[in-house]
């Protein structure tokens, strides 16, 4: 990937068990829907500088080296047969006593929204539409995924279409 075709944002999801911190967004884009926790790259950083950076701004949750937070690839979108760019995304798996002490509901350390651990059972449910529409199909395919993992999400307008996992 060329410094060109480098994307713009990052995004991870935390977990335990069966269960996934999400953040219930305050602000566009996603304003009020469960997404992960994430965020836009700084000029100087790589893809892993910036999650480390943006899970500790908006959790608090410190999380240094590669076996804490894992590469788990790309998603890029597309509308209409137009590249909209995309994210690097990842997984961190916290130890049972960081799970433990880490008390929701709570509103996010950068001000970005409520952070709440959701149990898996819940997100994927059928009727629920409070979480991103992609990122339900997301989270199905994401933990068994490698850094090379390459996920294009299509819309039409904006319909979700489609999430296909290439790799």
């Amino acid at each position: 990937m060329t410094i060109e075709d480098r994307l713009q944002y990052t995004i991870c999801f935390v977990h335990y068990g069966d269960r996934v911190l999400l953040l219930n967004r305050q602000k566009a884009p996603w304003m009020g829907r469960w997404n992960g926790v994430g965020g836009k790259l700084e000029a100087h950083e790589t893809s892993y500088e910036c999650i480390l950076r943006e899970v500790e701004e908006e959790t608090g949750l410190y999380l240094p080296g590669k076996d804490r937070i894992k590469a788990r690839g790309v998603m890029k979108w597309f509308r209409d047969g137009e590249s909209l760019g995309g994210m690097y995304l990842f997984t961190a798996e916290l130890k049972k006593e960081e799970y433990e002490i880490y008390q929701t509901p709570r509103n996010s350390d950068a001000g970005e929204g409520i952070l709440d651990w959701k149990d898996k059972d819940w997100i994927f449910h059928e009727q629920n539409s409070g979480v991103v529409d992609n990122i339900k199909i997301l989270l199905t395919k994401i933990f068994d995924s490698n850094e090379f993992a390459i996920f294009d999400t299509t819309y039409h307008e904006n319909e979700l279409i489609s999430v296909i996992k290439k790799n």
